[in-house]
């Protein structure tokens, strides 16, 4: 368990904003309309039955940020946040979200609050109730109260604090509100919208774990296949090449990118090679190996009904890095078991069967025990506490609030299938103004909340706070692909159901070569 723990701990610090890290980038910061009222340290008054205020300073300012006033505070009963308040203010709060099974992200937290504080906000930030290094992976769950706060309530609650500090501190609230997270921040940032419409004006949803309870069963899912037909990552390289080869020229453009895998037909026992009965060589697959993939591509079905997606081809070609997306997630990496292992045990252990000896210690043995059928009818307390998947945004909408979602078709942590699948459930539900207020942004190629062979680095704030403060709905953003601190690419994201085409002359690493069409219109 020991070793599942630590690298539960180092996957909570991958994703708490996604967008390649350079938001706002392409903002033009407005001058500060807002200078505090009070010092910084009177703030420590604060403190009342339900709040401690545990410090107020002022931070100098240097290289990386502003001048700004650093208050954290602790909320009962465990709930720790961090709010950061600029001498010179917008008028604008911005709050970031987690990763993993959230905590707080110390790397990500110090460049999400530059982020914010560089272009005036106020920021926030919060461990929703639980310290990693004490209660790592899931264990927190075993507290209902912490199991809460991760939830959902350590969300409205930061929001509300941070824009009390705001008012304390300047004499006025935030004119407007924002919200930006991936992976974990991305189901935060969908939970916010659907059970807080009010908090926020701006939601970045960046490849949201939106439905958690089918996500972590799934995994455990796939793992019981996995580990009874175990895949070889040396055959990574073969099966990725042969899905490209019959997948990438399907939008009209040899790239070596995937615009949707979905309008690819890939059947592994039909379309791979196979091994010679009772040999495996590195040239081919055997049935076994076969069996495995055709688990994973396959939906995943209960009761006789699907119940999660399958996952879609092209997450197997290998990053900049040159290691496969697969590597670490499905299949084992060099540090221990896959987030699929680590996160879906930690699901089954702590969540769904949290009495001491009711699964196997083991991850391999609880998964080989592992019933679907069973498991996804004792979910339904878990599926309203830590699942976004309501469909119904009409508060939200009601206060002109804006959502913007993101998801790379190459995701191999998060099925980029499942934010497909919401959004096209909203649309459903919201009817024709739903991109009046909602808008998906797939990016073809891009690993989990960024990486893989895709262009991943993107600044979707800035779109965000437009289309809040001036009425301009995006229509498409410019998206890099950088290696060795040099861009060797761009392209267009286009607001799903469109895709980036190209127009047939121009470079192909040009943005401006390619139009969003709709794939029924192009």
């Amino acid at each position: 368990m020991r070793a599942v723990y630590l690298n539960l701990f180092f996957a909570t610090t991958l994703w708490g904003q996604g967008g390649g890290g350079v938001q706002f980038r392409d903002w033009t910061v407005p001058a500060a309309t807002a200078n505090p009222v009070i010092t910084c340290g009177e703030l420590r008054g604060l403190t009342n039955l339900e709040i401690s205020v545990i410090a107020a300073t002022v931070i100098p300012a240097s290289a990386d940020v502003p001048e700004h006033c650093r208050v954290r505070v602790m909320v009962q009963p465990t709930l720790n946040i961090e709010v950061n308040l600029p001498a010179k203010w917008n008028s604008r709060l911005y709050m970031f979200g987690n990763g993993g099974w959230a905590a707080f992200d110390n790397a990500g937290r110090v460049a999400n609050r530059a982020h914010g504080l560089r272009a005036g906000f106020v920021t926030a930030a919060t461990d929703t109730g639980h310290s990693a290094a004490v209660e790592p992976g899931a264990s927190f769950a075993l507290n209902k109260q912490e199991l809460l706060d991760y939830g959902f309530r350590s969300l409205h609650v930061t929001a509300e604090l941070a824009k009390m500090l705001a008012r304390t501190y300047y004499g006025v609230g935030p004119a407007k509100s924002y919200y930006d997270g991936c992976s974990q921040g991305g189901r935060q940032g969908l939970t916010l919208a659907q059970r807080f419409p009010n908090d926020f004006d701006g939601i970045i949803a960046g490849s949201p774990g939106l439905y958690q309870t089918g996500t972590h069963l799934a995994r455990a899912y796939w793992m019981q296949g996995m580990n009874a037909n175990p895949f070889p990552a040396a055959k990574l390289g073969l099966l990725a090449n042969r899905v490209y080869e019959q997948c990438d020229a399907k939008d009209g453009l040899k790239d070596g990118l995937i615009d949707d895998p979905r309008r690819c037909d890939f059947i592994p026992a039909r379309d791979l090679p196979h091994c010679a009965q009772g040999t495996d060589q590195p040239d081919c697959f055997t049935v076994n190996q076969i069996h495995a993939l055709e688990r994973i591509y396959g939906d995943v079905m209960s009761h006789g009904e699907r119940f999660f997606p399958g996952w879609p081809v092209g997450a197997e070609i290998a990053g900049p890095n040159g290691q496969s997306g697969w590597i670490g997630q499905e299949i084992n990496g060099p540090n221990g078991a896959g987030a699929w292992t680590q996160y879906g045990y930690n699901f089954l252990r702590f969540i769904v069967s949290p009495k001491e000896g009711t699964i196997d210690a083991d991850p391999a043995k609880a998964f080989s025990q592992f019933d679907l059928d069973k498991y996804s009818t004792q979910v339904e307390e878990a599926h309203q506490v830590i699942d976004a998947n309501d469909p119904d945004l009409t508060l939200f909408r009601k206060h002109g609030g804006k959502l913007l979602m993101y998801f790379g078709w190459a995701d191999p942590q998060l099925n980029p299938k499942m934010g497909v699948d919401y959004y096209e459930k909203a649309s459903a539900a919201m009817g024709d103004s739903t991109t009046d207020f909602f808008r998906l942004f797939m990016v073809p190629g891009m690993f989990h909340c960024g990486g893989g062979v895709g262009t991943s680095v993107f600044d979707s704030a800035t779109p965000l706070v437009k289309w809040v403060e001036a009425g301009e709905a995006p229509v498409r953003i410019e998206a890099s692909r950088v290696l060795d601190g040099k861009v060797v690419r761009t392209r267009p994201l286009c607001p799903y159901p469109q895709v980036a085409r190209y127009k047939g002359s121009g470079s192909i690493d040009d943005s401006s070569s390619f139009t969003c069409v709709r794939p029924d219109r192009n």
